[in-house]
């Protein structure tokens, strides 16, 4: 009886142009472009980062401070300028994609948010950003082989010559180091805010260098109380939905749906249901009706990487897995609690579909009639027993989608 439980248990140009050239995100004078009537502001905000290859944005205190920042100063912006930019390592072709798909998402995501029309966002596409490598570099007085890559960047103009040329000067140790250390900062998607003033009265700025020696830029003009904090993000969250089906009980022909649903950045809680009412044979049955509830917390983010949950289960149970005996429960429905380990990743395009694996262990309680497994068979064994072992098991395929909550106060 102890082998069936065991078995029942497993389971996101500048409209009319006033200035000479549009605005380059390397050039790091970020001085006013002015006309004879107009004074040009740009007001850089700190960028949003990415993983290695990947260009869905994830919701973090950063992208809440680019939103909050749009909200606060949109009426005074005339157009707003988004840079992507990708790290040197991998093929160039697609890391020129990289940086477009990074710039994009950003635009459709302040979009969506503030519901400022597309032909206010300008997208810029940095590709493969050796330019703010080598600013990083000639602040770092400290990086190994610094002078040697510097002159590389300066006297070799091809991508992939560059790459070979530093790999090759201590065997690739160096560009392991930068793979590590200063890549990851040039895998982001920023915003600048362009705003037009009349040269009467004057406005006098405080102007930032680019991205990312200083912090934001303040204009002395705006009020005091229209200036707002980067980082304040208490004020909105976005909830994580994902449908589920467990692949190891599909393939065992039991049907199961699951629902999770995360409305925190590292909680979730997970239900899913089994719901087996035929017979797969005239001897073999797995009929049953179960419940699984599990709240689980992420060490990364909800739903992406590693997580460990407690959860309970109920289930009510009519097991027969061969010509001797069939199983049911009389009526008290099997019980108990566990916990379990998993590892959730994300595919597929925007990175809405996800594949988890899990695992859990546990007890669950439980009272059984046994039958003999022939039509009419009579009860010969009553009982009950405790199982101590694995609870939760699963190879599970889910579909995930973010559902936006806003709660901006004034």
């Amino acid at each position: 009886m102890k082998q069936i439980i065991s078995i029942l248990i497993l389971y996101f140009f500048i409209p009319f142009s006033l200035c000479a050239q549009p605005y380059n995100a390397e050039d790091s004078s970020d001085l006013p472009c002015t006309t004879d009537s107009v004074i040009v502001i740009r007001q850089h905000v700190p960028p949003v980062f990415f993983e290695i290859n990947q260009y869905k944005l994830k919701i973090t205190p950063r992208l809440h401070a680019t939103l909050d920042s749009v909200v606060k100063y949109q009426t005074h912006c005339s157009s707003l300028w988004i840079h992507g930019s990708a790290s040197p390592e991998g093929p160039m072709q697609w890391n020129q994609k990289l940086g477009q798909y990074r710039a994009n998402a950003l635009v459709d995501y302040l979009a969506q948010e503030t519901g400022i029309t597309a032909h206010t966002f300008h997208t810029e596409n940095q590709g493969e950003n050796w330019r703010s490598l080598e600013k990083i570099l000639e602040n770092d007085p400290n990086f190994p082989h610094k002078e040697r890559i510097l002159e590389i960047l300066s006297t070799e103009p091809d991508s992939e010559c560059r790459k070979f040329k530093i790999k090759a000067i201590d065997k690739g140790k160096t560009w392991n180091k930068l793979i590590a250390e200063i890549y990851p900062k040039l895998r982001y998607a920023s915003l600048t805010l362009i705003t037009y003033y009349a040269k009467q009265p004057p406005i006098t700025p405080t102007i930032s260098l680019m991205y990312p020696s200083t912090p934001p830029v303040k204009i002395s003009s705006l009020h005091s109380s229209e200036q707002t904090s980067f980082y304040d993000t208490g004020k909105r969250s976005d909830w994580k939905i994902a449908l589920k089906t467990n692949l190891l009980f599909d393939a065992m022909l039991v049907a199961n749906l699951g629902l999770e649903i995360s409305p925190w950045t590292h909680w979730s809680f997970d239900i899913p249901v089994w719901y087996s009412p035929y017979n797969i044979s005239s001897t073999h049955n797995i009929r049953l009706l179960a419940v699984q509830p599990e709240i689980r917390w992420w060490a990364k983010e909800a739903m992406t990487g590693h997580f460990i949950g407690l959860h309970t289960h109920i289930a009510g149970f009519n097991i027969a897995l061969n010509n001797y005996a069939r199983y049911q429960d009389p009526n008290h429905a099997l019980w108990g609690l566990g916990l379990s380990y998993g590892y959730a990743m994300s595919f597929g395009t925007n990175a809405h579909w996800g594949l988890e694996f899990n695992i859990g262990a546990g007890f669950a309680k439980y009272r059984y009639d046994a039958y003999r497994n022939w039509d009419n068979g009579p009860k010969f064994k009553s009982g009950s027993d405790c199982y101590w072992g694995v609870t939760r098991a699963g190879v599970t395929l889910s579909y995930k989608w973010n559902l936006s909550r806003k709660n901006h106060t004034k």
